[in-house]
C-alpha cells in the first residue's frame, strides 16, 4: 500500500528538476505536486521504494509525510 511522501531536493539539483522528476517516477513514486521554490516534492510510494528513491541523483532525502490536518468550521466551537 502507498504511503504520501515528501522528497527534498539538493539545491544544486534544483537546475536540472525535471530529469529529477522523471527518475523519482522511474523509481517507484507517483508525483503529485513539485514546489521548486521550496525543493520539494510530494507524492506516494511503496514503503519498499524508498531506498530506489532516495538513491535518485539530486535526492537530498525522503521521508514518509505525517498527517495532514483541518481547519474546523468557522461556525463549531472551541476544539
Amino acid at each position: 500500500m502507498s504511503v504520501p511522501v515528501l522528497v527534498t531536493v539538493d539545491d544544486g539539483a534544483l537546475g536540472g528538476l525535471t530529469a529529477v522528476v522523471a527518475a523519482l517516477e522511474s523509481a517507484g513514486l507517483r508525483v503529485d505536486r513539485v514546489l521548486p521554490e521550496i525543493a520539494t516534492i510530494t507524492g506516494a510510494a511503496e514503503p519498499s521504494a524508498f531506498a530506489a528513491l532516495r538513491a535518485v541523483s539530486g535526492v537530498d532525502g525522503v521521508e514518509r509525510a505525517g498527517p495532514g490536518f483541518s481547519i474546523p468550521h468557522p461556525g463549531k466551537g472551541v476544539q
